[in-house]
């Protein structure tokens, strides 16, 4: 086998989780005012109806399929 340069962990035992303070990226400046308000998250009330609607109309469309597929199995 080739001598690799690649280490491995050590993977004898399992290693403690250890926290550690997130840190700012030194390439950026430090903040000195606080971070601006985050907006509302949108509306999606439109999409839940939009989604209803289409599920009646599947629904409605399925109907008479899923009847003659009974009474073609019953029959």
């Amino acid at each position: 086998m080739p001598d690799s340069r690649l280490r491995l962990p050590d993977l004898s035992h399992p290693h403690p989780y250890e926290h550690r303070r997130p840190r700012r990226p030194s390439h950026l400046p430090k903040r000195l005012t606080p971070p601006p308000a985050r907006s509302e998250p949108p509306d999606l009330s439109l999409f839940l109806y939009a989604g209803v609607v289409l599920l009646v109309i599947v629904a409605i469309l399925a109907i008479p399929y899923v009847i003659g597929y009974l009474f073609e199995v019953v029959l």
